[in-house]
Order: structure tokens, then sequence, then C-alpha cells
């Protein structure tokens, strides 16, 4: 196991706006239009027999103020009855195109806030979900959801997991009371230890909690606290994500007051003390934001070489092809990327006409899946095999890459990598920085890089 190396220095050097690369291309590449018949072809001459399904859920009955996600704030559950219905008939529309045996290994639920449906609507769900997919039964399937303990029973817990779910990761970001107020969060200890504790009754059997570095009013002995108390929970994971303050792009966090956000120093210095906390606490380095116990399956998987990065995050299904159900949900099977509409008037009209809500896509070329290839082996296995690079391309890998070559040079002299006969490795100190890396392959990359968050 190598030992994560925290370099303050580093890190400030290279702190630039980037890609968190959970796709290559990235979906800001994604372009507007018809691209229902290129992804009906791309099912029809793909291997699909093993499946990861992404359900979206926009409804909150709060806004966070620093959240970025496709989000509809309402009281009203029977919004969410309307919204049930279509994701049924989309399921349909779906099903319709797939002939062929599968099996669904992965099914995630995100938001929004999933957990603001009721217990018939979900039991709706999966019916719908059985019905039209194959979902696998044997015990391998990963069947994640993401939890508000502010809105969501304890007693409920045991009816996701008696419809399948055998996930869950809960949103913490901070416990600090004033860090709370300044998000609109307000969410104890107590209530948030309620759901772990029922999560764990009920066999659920890997919890995640998310935290966010960089919020308003946050302090050095407030975080403390907040990891202390974290860290007490036992989570089989972690994700500490750094907040990224793009209020021109989010209207919510305008609600933020900027005064109160914390410095680039003091950012920096948050982190590291999260880092070595956790280290200290047994949880390993998994990469961009990512957290796990040495025993989870995420760790493993980065040893034994499969771990995959994808729109959820890190997994161990990377040999899934994707289908996104839902407004803003993203699918991707072989070369072919497809997202539904952002807008709920736009996603309802498309499914009450009998046809897919997709509104954006790409087609990957030749060259797109060969870069895509070597940014998953940065983000996840942390080095790229240029002979295995060369037999499976046809390519000498710095041949290939001559026009990128002087940039990894300059990041091997600043100790990010090591560029050896035989492969590319990150190097512990550079593992924080790894999209720096994976930027210089990134053949869209434009030099306005102001939409996307900081490295740190």
């Amino acid at each position: 196991m190598s030992i994560l190396k925290f370099d303050p220095d580093l890190i400030r050097r290279h702190n630039v706006n980037g890609p968190r690369y959970t796709s290559y291309p990235t979906a800001d590449q994604f372009r507007d239009g018809e691209w229902t018949e290129a992804y009906r072809q791309s099912i029809a001459t793909t291997d699909i027999s093993s499946l990861s399904v992404y359900v979206h859920i926009p409804f909150c009955s709060t806004i966070c103020y620093y959240c970025a996600c496709n989000k509809i704030s309402t009281g009203n559950l029977k919004r969410a009855d309307s919204y049930v219905q279509r994701l049924l008939r989309e399921m349909q529309l779906h099903s319709n195109l797939i002939d062929v045996p599968h099996r669904v290994e992965q099914l995630h639920f995100g938001g929004g806030t999933p957990t603001f449906l009721n217990d018939e609507q979900f039991e709706r769900i999966f019916a719908g979900l059985h019905k039209y997919f194959e979902l696998e039964e044997g015990g391998s399937q990963d069947f994640s959801i993401e939890i508000d303990p502010r809105k969501l029973p304890a007693s409920r817990i045991g009816n996701l997991a008696k419809l399948g779910i055998n996930r869950v990761s809960i949103g913490v970001q901070d416990f600090d009371p004033m860090v709370q107020i300044a998000v609109n969060r307000i969410q104890s200890v107590d209530e948030t230890r309620s759901i772990v504790d029922a999560a764990r009754d009920n066999g659920i059997r890997s919890i995640n909690i998310d935290l966010i570095n960089g919020l308003p009013k946050q302090t050095v002995d407030g975080f403390t606290r907040t990891l202390e108390q974290v860290i007490d929970l036992q989570p089989d994971r972690l994700s500490l994500y750094s907040y990224a303050h793009l209020p021109q792009r989010f209207k919510t966090q305008r609600q933020i007051n900027t005064d109160d956000l914390p410095n680039a120093e003091l950012k920096l210095k948050l982190l590291g003390m999260a880092v070595n906390m956790l280290a200290d606490a047994g949880y390993e380095y998994v990469g961009m934001d990512h957290f796990a116990k040495s025993s989870d399956s995420l760790i493993q998987a980065q040893k034994d070489g499969s771990l995959h990065r994808n729109f959820q995050g890190y997994t161990t299904h990377g040999h899934c092809e994707l289908i996104g159900l839902g407004v803003s949900s993203i699918g991707n099977i072989g070369q072919v990327y497809v997202q539904n509409s952002k807008a709920l008037p736009e996603y309802y009209q498309s499914i009450d006409a009998g046809k897919l809500a997709i509104a954006r896509g790409f087609t990957s070329d030749d060259r797109d899946v060969i870069v895509s290839q070597v940014i998953q082996d940065l983000m996840c296995k942390f080095e790229v095999l240029t002979r295995d690079f060369e037999i499976r391309t046809g390519f000498g890998f710095r041949d290939y890459f001559s026009d990128q070559w002087p940039r990894l040079i300059r990041f091997e002299n600043d100790g990010l990598l090591e560029l050896g006969a035989a492969r590319i490795k990150v190097t512990d100190k550079g593992r924080f920085l790894v999209r720096n890396i994976c930027m210089v392959f990134d053949d869209y990359l434009s030099r306005d890089t102001q939409k996307f968050s900081k490295a740190i």
C-alpha cells in the first residue's frame, strides 16, 4: 500500500480549475440535438448483458445553499406521484430497446433527495424495475441510495432494505451549527446516528458519509469536531468533496455570503487535517475525494486493477453499460453518451409523447476511446502501463502523445509523476492532483476552465 503524502506546497502550485473526469469527454462537451437513434443503434451493437441503472429524483423539501445538483424545491408529494408515473413509462421505453438477456448489477438513486419519495412510491418504482429489467438477485449487486437523515425516519430503512437497497450514502457535509446555518442545512449527530444504526440493523452492507471542505464558517476546530463525530460513526466509506463556489452557474449558491468562505490557505489546512485524521482512523485514499476502509470493495478493486470511475464516482462495476432514468440523468452505452432534458416540463413532454427524453449527447471517436482509457487508468490505478497501451492501441505511448510529453516532463520535475520506460506513475504526493495530470491528455479542454472547480 502506498503511503499518501499531503504536500501543501505542491498543491498550491497546481491548484487550478479543471474537470473531475467522471467521463471523457466530459459532459460539457455533450451537444444538443437528436441522439435517440444513435443511442438505439449503440444498444443494438453493444454487449449490454451487464447493466448499471441510475435513477434521478430531483425533489427536495428544502434547498441546501451549496448544492449544484439538478433539484426542484417543493413540499408537494403529489408532484413526485406524477414523476414516478413518467419514470415507469421511461423504463418501458428503454426496455423496448433491449431484447437480450441482461442483469442490472448496479442501481443508484441520486438527487435531489431520493428519500423525498414515500414507501409506496418506492415500491412502485421497484415493481417497474423488476418488470422492465432483469435485476440481479444473487448477492453481488450494489443497489444504493442517497439519504437525507433530516427527512427520513429510521423506521423507513427497513422497507428500503426489503426492496433490495444494500448501500446507503448519507449526506452530512458538516456538523458545526454555524456552518449548518450558513448553508441552510440543520442536521444533528443524533438523527444521523439513528439512520446509521438503522442501516446496520437492517443488513445494509455499506454506509458512505459525505462531507464538504470549504463551506462558509468552517474552522479548524469546528471541522475537527465534525471529523471526530463522523469517524465515531464508523462508515465504510467517506467522501470529502471540495466546495466549488460558482454562483454564476448555480443560483442557490448566491445565498452564501462570500465573506464567510474560508480562504485558500484555510481550505488547504482543513483538507490536510482531514486527510491525516482519516488515515489515522484506518481509511485509505481511493482517489478524487474518496476514502474507504481497507476491507472495502473499492480498495480491493483498486489493488486488483478493476476499479472504475463514472458518473456515480468510483465503482467496482466498470464493465456495466449505464442507463439513466429521470430528468437530467446521463446514460452511456458503448461509445454513445446521452443526457435527458434538464427541465421537468420538457422531460414530461417527451415521455408523454412516447419518446425517450434524450436532449443532448456525444459519440466518442477512436481517439476519445484511447484517451478515455488513459484517464481511467490514471484516476483509478494512478499509473498507465505503456506496454499495455501499445498492445491495446498499436501506438507507442510517447509518440502518440508527443504534443503532451513536455507537460508531463514538467509534472515529473515538480514531483507529481515518474516517467519510466514501462509505465507512467503518479507519485504518492501527486495523487491529490491526479486530475491535473489527466487534463494534459484532454483534447477538448479550452483555456476557459472557470466553469470547473479547483483541484483543491
